[in-house]
């Protein structure tokens, strides 16, 4: 999450200083990226930890999916029903509608149901991968466990 947060702070600064982007809240910029960069990451390490080489497949998968339905460069009127019914499910979609208002400088509704969208999925997110990853944990101890005392009394 630290190296999500690191490119997160290199890409804001990219966008208004080598891009030259008119940005009117610059620290709304930040945290937009930043907040986007911990959710997508949350996401992502879900499917890596606990979908091994199926979860690159969903994660890119996922990826493939908002891109169309995120209205990122046309409006999602223009796209077919399926990316408008995924509209609203999507997280880039947020993401993007959360960049939209940075760049626009205004804090709205908007930004505020977009940043408690995200929030939301990167906490959700992370909470099943530790507690996935703490219950994988707890079964493998407790198999060594077994293993060693079978070994024991045999």
């Amino acid at each position: 999450m630290l190296l999500g947060l690191m490119q997160a702070v290199l890409l804001a600064f990219v966008i208004k200083h080598v891009l030259g982007i008119t940005v009117n809240n610059p620290a709304m910029l930040y945290f937009a990226c930043c907040l986007v960069s911990l959710s997508f990451i949350s996401i992502i390490q879900f499917c890596l930890v606990h979908l091994g080489d199926a979860g690159k497949f969903v994660a890119l998968l996922l990826l493939i999916l908002q891109l169309t339905s995120c209205a990122g460069t046309f409006p999602v009127e223009t796209t077919p029903t399926f990316f408008q019914k995924l509209y609203p499910l999507m997280p880039m979609t947020y993401s993007v509608q959360l960049f939209k208002e940075a760049i626009s400088g205004t804090w709205n509704s908007i930004a505020t149901k977009a940043v408690i969208v995200l929030a939301s999925v990167m906490i959700v997110f992370t909470l099943i991968t530790m507690f996935l990853s703490a219950y994988r944990d707890r079964q493998k101890i407790k198999k060594a466990l077994n293993t060693a005392t079978d070994t024991i009394t045999a």
